[in-house]
């Protein structure tokens, strides 16, 4: 037997059994093409022709995410096997994850295990270590550890393992802590035990500040280049009416210009786009709220980057009588773009579509798409 042509050896050993990179037995070429085709066949039976751009694959295919998380069980550190929220496969190092993870894995494996420290147990709901986060920054290449607890005993030994990350050259060390029996993390309270608790992340010309728990785009430089392709088709106009409808930390929003208004169901995230865009010196306004209860969808361009699980239904409904001319849609579920495409066809024509790799050695693939109103129709 031969090796299909485009396969090549995984370079993680935990190929298989974690849930992270499934493609890594395929060539980037190969993934590239294997992800996109499917998108773009989709798009093509739902909506007829389009200009279609070349996809664009990733800058990096390796240690390109700047966070990654990490769970505790038993005397394990590592992630979830696939399919299995009580079973973890430990890890060395995460081939994808920061550059640094190897060394702050190993130094926080060593320190549980030399102090007998439990890790949680999902089924028991009982246990001491839950998470540990990893923050980098890709361009200071500065860092942050969380290290994410339920209430710890008298006499837990924090300060031994700040000193130790420290000393691996951490910008900041923080814990925070978590009793509730939900697998996401929710935090009760956090404190700094080292250093800082942001970092500075850029986007082109922007900067933008980002605690631990912020969302951002993981792969920021293959963000960074679907970023230059949405102004390139949209060109400069500072008069440019901009509604951000998924607006999370501001980044969409302030790197198109243009007179933005931009809404967020999550008020943390507002905080942090307030501060983004002082930061940038651009005035600009931002609301928490629903995307679908947003009272006035007037603009010059409607942004909608919704999550994975796509724009309500009332959203939907309302964008044929009160939607502008034009939408961008940045999708990360291509198969509810093409329902969502599909149901605004008789309004809005798909005109342009690119797909970029923000996560190679995973299926994953990000469409960048602009929508233009159909004549007459409204």
């Amino acid at each position: 037997l031969q090796p299909a042509p485009g396969r090549v050896e995984p370079r993680c050993p935990h190929f298989g059994m974690c849930g992270g990179c499934a493609l890594q037995h395929l060539d980037p070429g190969t993934q590239l093409e294997g992800k996109t085709r499917p998108v773009l066949e989709k798009l093509q039976q739902v909506a007829g022709d389009f200009e279609v751009l070349s996809a664009v694959p990733a800058p990096c295919p390796w240690y390109y995410r700047g966070k990654i998380e990490l769970s505790f069980l038993g005397q394990q550190l590592g992630f979830n096997r696939r399919g299995r929220f009580d079973r973890l496969v430990e890890v060395e190092e995460c081939f994808i994850g920061p550059p640094e993870n190897r060394a702050i894995l190993q130094t926080t494996r060593a320190w549980a295990r030399h102090h007998d420290l439990p890790g949680w147990d999902p089924r028991a709901n009982r246990g001491l270590l839950r998470y540990l986060v990893i923050r980098r920054s890709q361009a200071t290449a500065k860092w942050l550890v969380t290290l994410v607890t339920s209430t710890p005993p008298p006499g837990f030994p924090l300060q031994e393992l700040t000193e130790e990350l420290a000393a691996l050259g951490a910008t900041g060390i923080i814990h925070a802590e978590h009793n509730s029996p939900a697998g996401a993390v929710r935090v009760e309270s956090s404190r700094v035990l080292h250093g800082e608790d942001r970092l500075v992340e850029r986007l082109g010309r922007l900067e933008f500040q980002l605690s631990w728990r912020s969302f951002f785009q993981s792969n920021p430089p293959a963000f960074t280049r679907m970023l230059q392709e949405a102004r390139c088709w949209l060109g400069e106009d500072p008069d440019r009416k901009v509604l951000d409808l998924f607006c999370g930390v501001g980044t969409i929003g302030l790197s198109l210009g243009g007179r933005l208004v931009g809404v967020e169901s999550v008020p943390e995230a507002i905080e942090d786009a307030w501060r983004n865009a002082e930061l940038a010196g651009i005035p600009a306004q931002f609301a928490v709220g629903a995307a679908e209860e947003w009272p006035d969808l007037a603009c010059d361009l409607l942004v909608l980057d919704p999550p994975r699980s796509g724009c309500h239904p009332r959203l939907l409904r309302r964008l044929p009588e009160e939607g502008p001319e034009l939408i961008l849609y940045i999708s990360c579920n291509p198969a509810r773009l093409a329902e969502e495409v599909e149901a605004l066809q008789p309004f809005y024509r798909l005109s342009r579509v690119r797909l970029f790799d923000f996560f190679p050695q995973t299926p994953h693939v990000e469409a960048l798409c602009l929508l233009e109103r159909r004549f007459g129709e409204r």
